[in-house]
């Protein structure tokens, strides 16, 4: 069920004093700015996806056969395009909710004491982040953070000291807190408050690690622990070993259950640990679905350090009622599987929104329907199309070895990117082509 009821994660009832932002523009073009919300937002996205595909490919077939008259033989060419046409479009689609920066929920509350953190997060000085430092700060400022955390994989990039330029720079009344998440022995430990990178390799348990950080003025949280399916470590043993709290709602590969939230949540009370959210936003989407709230005073009139010292000494003093985790219902995978999830899914999505986006939907189907039919030389458009979905994704490709080579020496994902957006525009350039060959 796709929902945007607002919760508190830690209680699971729902939230009144909070709410979220809708913004105009995904109201007026709701199929092309909102719809990516969902599709975002999948728990089982390589399932639920290839089942939107093999519909829509479906859907493809039937028609081309009902459409189409004359010999078998010759409408099998045009079928087969049809559906290289209906996947490649379905694809794109999908590349242009993940990486476009389309408008965001913003996160807002009526106590004037709390701000919004988010400390998890990642940019390029990550090997597997996409976004520039730059971009992953209006990404938290578009959804309502006042403080976010860089946690590079192994490292403290230099995206902390550009944010924090950029933040003084612009009087913005928030803060980047540099953090570092390290693969400590199989599990994820988000080291935050630090000056300079840490090397966990020294380290034969984690208490040696955490009382470390500790004494550096760090605070040391567990990340998405739901994944980390190899861990010697219990949640008891990282809990005993010092952590200062637990992510409860998070993005992961691993796609958290109602039973492991549960017994994360159970585990914090019992030993009176933090509980977090953490977007681990990498730029592989643009949505955001999960906010921690911080009760604090005075954050305005404060500086920069005065704000991440707060941050750090309230996690590291377990002030756990300062702390709360806000985020959308959780959506888990059904037993059932997801054969009609087109249909479905969809229908949830749908049922989720407000009266202006249904509207929305209506005018546009409305507008395509009437205008697809009174469309003259329909080969010079799809010609003219297909051209310009090659030039937008050899510029993007450009902009992004651009962006790698400031950072070839720790990111390895940027080139792959590179090399998909290039395989893309060449496939789209082809399709052009074989426009230009069709006969009228």
């Amino acid at each position: 069920m796709f929902t945007r009821i607002l919760i508190d994660i830690g209680t699971g009832l729902p939230v009144h004093d909070a709410g979220l932002v809708s913004p105009l523009a995904n109201r007026l073009f709701a199929p092309f700015l909102d719809f990516p919300n969902y599709l975002l937002t999948l728990s089982r996205p390589e399932v639920q996806l290839l089942s939107w595909l093999a519909w829509l490919c479906a859907i493809w077939v039937i028609f081309a056969l009902t459409r189409n008259k004359g010999p078998v033989k010759n409408r099998i060419l045009p079928m087969i395009r049809g559906l290289i046409v209906t996947a490649v479009s379905f694809i794109l689609f999908i590349v242009y909710c993940i990486i476009c920066p389309l408008p965001q929920y913003r996160m807002t509350s009526g106590n004037p004491d709390e701000v919004f953190l988010d400390l998890h997060s990642h940019t390029i000085y990550s090997h597997d982040g996409l976004v520039t430092p730059e971009r992953n700060l209006r990404w938290h400022l578009n959804s309502g953070f006042s403080g976010w955390a860089i946690t590079e994989h192994d490292r403290i990039g230099k995206a902390p000291l550009i944010q924090r330029e950029m933040i003084r720079k612009d009087s913005i009344a928030a803060v980047a807190i540099a953090g570092q998440e390290v693969n400590f022995r199989k599990v994820h430990l988000n080291l935050l408050g630090l000056k300079d990178s840490f090397d966990a390799g020294g380290y034969e348990k984690p208490a040696g690690l955490i009382k470390e950080v500790h004494r550096q003025g760090g605070a040391v949280i567990v990340p998405h622990y739901w994944a980390e399916t190899r861990s010697p470590f219990s949640m008891k043993d990282l809990a005993e070993a010092g952590v200062d709290g637990f992510e409860i709602a998070g993005d992961s590969s691993v796609p958290l259950t109602p039973e492991a939230q549960r017994e994360i949540i159970s585990v914090c009370r019992g030993k009176k640990l933090v509980m977090l959210s953490g977007t681990n936003w990498h730029g592989w989407r643009n949505d955001c679905t999960m906010w921690t709230g911080f009760n604090i005073s005075n954050w305005k009139q404060m500086d920069i350090e005065s704000r991440e010292k707060a941050v750090i000494d309230a996690l590291r003093n377990r002030e756990t009622g300062r702390f709360r985790v806000l985020g959308y219902r959780q959506r888990f995978p059904a037993s059932t599987g997801y054969v009609f999830e087109p249909f479905t899914g969809f229908a949830s999505y749908y049922m989720s929104m407000d009266m202006w986006q249904q509207v929305s939907w209506l005018f546009w189907i409305a507008i395509i329907c009437f205008l697809l039919p009174r469309i003259r030389h329909r080969r010079i458009v799809a010609i003219a199309l297909w051209e310009a979905i090659t030039i937008v994704l050899v510029m993007e490709t450009i902009l992004v070895f651009n962006a790698w080579r400031t950072v070839a020496d720790v990111n390895k994902i940027l080139p792959e990117e590179g090399e998909v957006l290039i395989a893309l525009a060449v496939v789209t350039s082809l399709l052009s082509a074989t426009n230009l060959l069709k006969k009228k």
